[in-house]
Order: structure tokens, then sequence, then C-alpha cells
């Protein structure tokens, strides 16, 4: 299969290591000190103790980009517009772009650029990150999700094959909305704490404080899914949410990576877009609101530690 991947960050390098082994993959994204690196050494993983260094090339411009069956797209929220444009530009007539970001929208867009019968969805709970330009440590196991239509079946069938022939361990569903809410609950919990803390995911579990506030987060935002008719692809968001905490302990999420390099974070389609339908619906989502003031207020987001939001 001919995969692009946009997205030079802490998933995408994870998919190259993985998929370029066997596939013909080829990264596209932004940020040139990581496109140099994959081109000089290629993408460097670690992984349970080991390293690995494979070979994969990358690009600033789709226009050098061969048409691809899969266009994988791992970028930031603020990015997809042109993560979209791009998957346009490098598909096959039959290709198919994946979002696999965080939050909700991504995938209305890419489906507005390319099409509804070229566009899938999916999340993943695996943990990774980024240590560099090119550089990625696997921090967390988890299963990844991908939701398929009547249309795009197949060919998601196809791709998830192809991930757990990679070693990615992939799971396939016709629940988009599911999908995407239930991603969105444990994202709302973990990463703006982690974020605020200034720790990895597992040490939300391990204190009364956070793991209480990270409960309530959870709980709000499976309460807003309610509302909104959505049936979340587990019976209790809390225990799903410890769960990849814990399962990710050592991993810092992708907002606690953004803070500590000083990139915009994610965060409005995540807590943000949970405020947002909160407040449409009549749901309540005081933590996830106080947790937008905080994260948006420098004094209190540059803390190393907080004892409460206050």
């Amino acid at each position: 299969m001919r995969i692009g991947i946009i997205g030079t960050g802490a998933m995408g390098s994870f998919l190259a290591a993985h998929l370029a082994p066997q596939h013909d993959v080829t990264v596209l994204g932004t940020w040139n000190g990581a496109v140099d690196e994959l081109n000089r050494v290629g993408v460097r993983l670690e992984r349970d103790g080991e390293h690995f260094q494979t070979p994969v090339p990358a690009t600033t411009d789709p226009a050098t980009v061969s048409a691809v069956d899969t266009a994988l797209i791992a970028v930031k929220g603020h990015q997809t517009e042109r993560a979209a444009r791009w998957a346009k530009q490098i598909l096959k007539p039959q290709g198919l772009a994946v979002t696999l970001q965080n939050g909700i929208g991504n995938y209305e867009i890419v489906a507005q650029h390319v099409g509804a019968a070229r566009a899938g969805v999916g999340v993943t709970m695996l943990g990774a990150t980024l240590l560099g330009a090119g550089h990625v440590r696997h921090a967390g196991q988890g299963p990844t999700l991908l939701a398929a239509t009547a249309i795009t079946q197949t060919r998601m069938q196809t791709l998830c094959d192809v991930l757990n022939r990679a070693g990615i361990e992939t799971q396939l569903t016709n629940d988009i909305a599911g999908l995407v809410w239930g991603k969105l609950v444990v994202n709302s919990a973990i990463n703006a704490l982690s974020a605020i803390y200034r720790v990895p995911n597992g040490s939300l579990v391990e204190h009364p404080e956070t793991r209480a506030l990270l409960s309530a987060a959870a709980q709000e935002t499976a309460q807003v899914a309610n509302a909104l008719g959505i049936a979340l692809p587990y019976a209790d968001p809390v225990a799903r949410t410890i769960q990849v905490a814990t399962a990710t302990a050592a991993n810092k999420s992708s907002t606690l990576q953004d803070v500590l390099r000083g990139a915009p974070t994610e965060l409005d389609r995540i807590n943000g877009a949970v405020v947002r339908e909160g407040k449409r619906l009549g749901v309540p989502t005081p933590v996830n609101e106080q947790l937008m003031r905080v994260m948006s207020n420098p004094h209190l987001a540059n803390h190393a530690a907080l004892p409460y939001l206050t």
C-alpha cells in the first residue's frame, strides 16, 4: 500500500516507524527540521528499551508525492484545514484520507475537502512521546479504532488489516460519533490536567486531587455526549479514562508536549468543544470550563503543580 502520513509529530513519527518497513510511505509536514532529519537518518523509535531506525522519505511539498492509497492525518486541530487540502492533493481517486486526531470537528473538515466517500476517522489510545525531530518513544499500549461507513467499509477494513500487521492493534467499528466522543471523554480528562501539573498520564491517577478532577471532567464530557444521544463505546467513562491513563502511564500527553515546547495546544477542540456543546444543550460543565481558564492563564498554567484549581 502507498501511504502518505501528514504530520511529523509524535503520532506521525510513530506511524511511519511501524508502516515504512512494509509499505511505500512518505511523510509530509511543515517542520523543516523533522523533514530534514527523516531524510537524513530516517525515523527513530524507542520501544521497550530497544532502539529502531527506519528509512522513510519526507517532504514539505505535497506536489512531489506520488498518489497514495491512504493519507493518515496526524496533525494538531489548527492544522487540519491545510492537512485536508494536502490529502486531497495526494489521494488516488479511490483513496482514503483518515484523521487520527484529537478533538471533534476534524472529520467534517476532511470530508469537506476530499468528499465523504474518501474520508475516514479513527482514534488511538497509544502513547507516543516526541523526543526530538524524527525521534519518538512508544510510551503506552492501547487499541486503535477505525470507524467505517457503508461506502468506506472495504477500504477501512484493508487499512485495519495493514495496521494490525504492522503491530498496531486495530479494530473496526461503524459508530463514528461514539468513537470520536469516546476518545474526547478521555482527552478532556487527561490532556489539560497533565499539562497543568506537568506530569505524565499515570501520575494523574496516583494522587487523590488529580484523580478526582480527572473523574469529574470525564463524567461531564460523558453527560454532554449522553445529551447528544451518543452512545459511548464503554459503560463507565471514569473507569475507561483511568484505564487509559494507567496503560499510558509514562506518556506525556500531546497537550503537555505542546506546552513544554511552546506550541499551540488543541484544547479548544477538546475541553473547549465540551464547554460549547454543554452550553448549547444546557448541560453544566464547570470542571471543563475551569480547566480551560487555567490553561489560558499563563501564570497558573506555568506552575509545576497546583494543589487544586482556583
